[in-house]
């Protein structure tokens, strides 16, 4: 959790400097000022309509992405946060959400070894000693009377059910996400109605373009942002749930493998 928290708090930051743009503002404005006061002005005068032409097509491309997202406001900016928080979210969930820390072979197999020979104090210390998704299943089937399979299968089905569902609460981040983004898009869309309306009202119905472009690109703006959000957002989550739907069926499948001995030596209840 930990790792989480870290990464959300630097993808948003990182998301917050991209937006202003002050570092690269600065930057740029103090290399030009350092270039006129080198003494290269008048290698520069002489080209000067060429490149002033270029170097002014060159601002309205970088600046137009940045006046885009400035369009859509406060509301804007809370999309853009929301999704700089969701891909932090993404990134830790593909470092831990994966086979090898589910379902790790080597564990399996010394856990097999181990309840094969019968072997139940190392098998249990075995499972506390590497904390994760297979040994918190494993371990309460473990701590159950060997000889009643009864009690280690239920405490077994149990736990895979409890850890499951943790995984499956913890993916519900980016279907919230999603949602959150879609109405954060709306409400976007209807300030931007009542603004150009507000405009409308207040110039008699006679309102200028200028009046009106502000309300018209905050609505047009948000909604885009909103839908550009939640839609990768929810595929996530549907590809997350699908991978841990897998994940959760090859862990039982695993420790139905490794408490199969168990099941053979234990007896049948009354």
């Amino acid at each position: 959790m930990k790792f989480s928290i870290c990464s959300v708090v630097v993808v948003v930051f990182v998301g917050l400097t991209i937006l202003t743009g002050d570092f690269a503002q600065k930057t740029s404005d103090t290399s030009n000022r350092t270039d006129e006061l080198s003494g290269g002005t008048t290698v520069a005068s002489e080209t000067e309509p060429v490149d002033s032409g270029k170097d002014t097509d060159h601002a309205r491309k970088r600046g137009s992405i940045r006046s885009i997202l400035r369009a859509g406001g406060i509301v804007g900016g809370m999309i853009i946060l929301l999704a700089f928080a969701a891909v932090a979210f993404v990134i830790e969930h593909l470092l831990t959400i994966r086979r090898s820390t589910i379902n790790p072979p080597e564990l399996a197999d010394r856990l097999s070894h181990l309840v094969q020979s019968g072997d139940r104090a190392k098998a249990i210390a075995l499972c506390q000693a590497n904390p994760g998704f297979l040994s918190h299943v494993v371990l309460p089937a473990l701590m159950q009377p060997w000889n009643r399979w009864d009690y280690v299968e239920k405490a077994a089905k149990d736990a895979l059910a409890t850890q499951a569902g943790k995984l499956f609460r913890k993916i519900d981040l980016f279907s919230l996400a999603g949602k959150m983004a879609l109405m954060l898009g709306l409400l976007g869309t209807v300030i931007g109605m009542i603004v150009t309306f507000r405009a409308l009202s207040i110039s008699g119905g006679m309102a200028g373009d200028a009046d009106l472009v502000e309300g018209i690109s905050l609505a047009l703006v948000t909604t885009a942002e909103g839908l550009i959000v939640a839609i990768p957002f929810l595929a996530i989550h549907a590809l997350l749930t699908n991978r841990l739907v897998n994940l959760a069926g090859d862990v039982a499948f695993t420790v139905e493998q490794i408490l199969g001995p168990i099941k053979c030596t234990a007896a049948k209840p009354e």
